[in-house]
């Protein structure tokens, strides 16, 4: 059997209605085309199930699940499904509205990292869009740069939307990435850099929060310009989310607020009893965060945040501090300070690193004293030889 190559379907009609005009993208498990409904002479963009994937009833699920999923929320930050079925060949394809512009990854590449400003104007309506998703029991489980689309309309401006909603899930329902009892492979559904830790373990715990994780990652991505648990592979990856702390961002851009470093930190708890609740949540934290960037009452409220504004206030002692398990790290600029938080959430700075400021204080009034002293006797040698010579 003759498998289509996505070049190949250049040129061609799908469903007698439209016509392919060039491949936008490919991916995985699909590719994007550019086309053009013939009866109403419109440009939309079609994705297509790559031909192996069609006898794959998984895959043909999760790829029409899209395009249910994204259709029922019916938000504006949302990519616009039109039509969906089947080619004349059987495949599947999910028809959108064409949008003009590049992917969030794309622009990040280009221009480097941006400002608070730019980032809360892209990723609060994002936000907005999961919150309604997440209302009607819809986890998107792959949020990240490559999925937020910045569309620009004819008068150049852009707006973000969020696209690809082929790993999502409802509310609970099995999470794909469950161990299973036999040898058969298991399929991660997601991108490793971004997913939560609960996500990696594929328990059947994932919720709401999951997103908010990855909130945080990409948050964290487009202020800094890098990754914080990128590596060399996708174990290596997931190895470090479940084993590393986070680096803090302000020791990548010193710049960076308090309180969005505190958002970041927050949507990036290891344990997703310390995250924002909501997406809610975090979009009001984002607005916070340019009115107060030292924290506001709201973003106060929440241990973990609380914790990385007052380890950013706290005079603690340079160099690293060792990573253990069950505890968060927050940054002062250069220092680094451990933050332990508590079963009942609470978030306390170990007595050594709170103590240590004083300790090194003391260190160092006591060196300069002594050289004072030091000092002063040389000064009182060289006059009392300049007397005798006299």
């Amino acid at each position: 059997m003759h498998l289509i190559h996505p070049s190949e379907r250049v040129g061609t009609r799908v469903a007698g209605k439209y016509q392919i005009v060039r491949i936008i993208g490919e991916g995985g498990m699909g590719a994007v085309y550019e086309a053009r409904h013939v009866q109403m002479d419109r440009r939309v963009a079609i994705k297509m199930l790559r031909a192996e994937f069609v006898r794959d009833h998984g895959a043909v699920e999760r790829f029409l699940r899209e395009a249910r999923t994204a259709a029922s929320v019916g938000h504006k930050s949302i990519v616009q499904i039109l039509d969906f079925g089947e080619a004349e060949d059987g495949t599947p394809f999910i028809v959108m509205a064409y949008l003009d512009g590049q992917t969030l990854a794309e622009q990040l590449y280009r221009r480097g990292r941006l400002t608070e400003l730019e980032a809360v104007h892209i990723v609060s309506p994002i936000a907005n869009a999961l919150e309604r998703a997440h209302q009607r029991g819809i986890i998107h489980r792959d949020l990240k740069p490559e999925n937020i689309f910045m569309a620009r309309d004819g008068e150049g401006r852009e707006r973000a939307v969020l696209v690809d909603f082929g790993v999502s899930k409802l509310r609970g329902e099995a999470d794909a990435n469950q161990p299973t009892h036999g040898n058969g492979p298991v399929t991660m559904l997601g991108t490793p850099a971004y997913m939560s830790p609960e996500q990696i373990v594929g328990n059947g715990v994932v919720d709401a929060r999951t997103d908010i994780y990855a909130m945080g990652v990409t948050l964290y991505e487009l202020l800094t310009g890098v990754s914080p648990f990128q590596r060399e592979s996708a174990q290596a990856t997931m190895n470090a989310i479940m084993t590393e702390g986070v680096r803090s961002p302000s020791r990548i851009v010193p710049s960076i607020s308090p309180a969005m470093e505190a958002v970041i930190l927050c949507a990036m708890g290891r344990n997703p009893e310390h995250r924002f609740p909501t997406m809610d949540a975090v979009q009001h934290a984002l607005q916070d965060v340019l009115l107060e960037p030292h924290g506001s009452q709201f973003l106060m409220q929440y241990a973990l945040a609380r914790a990385v504004i007052h380890a950013r206030a706290v005079q603690a002692p340079s160099g690293e501090a060792p990573v253990t398990a069950g505890a968060e790290i927050a940054d002062n600029r250069q220092r680094t300070v451990m933050i332990v938080l508590g079963a009942d959430g609470t978030a306390t700075v170990p007595a050594e690193a709170a103590t240590a400021p004083t300790r090194h204080m003391s260190r160092y009034v006591s060196i300069a004293f002594a050289a004072l002293l030091f000092l002063g006797g040389l000064a009182m040698l060289a006059f009392a030889v300049l007397g005798a010579k006299g």
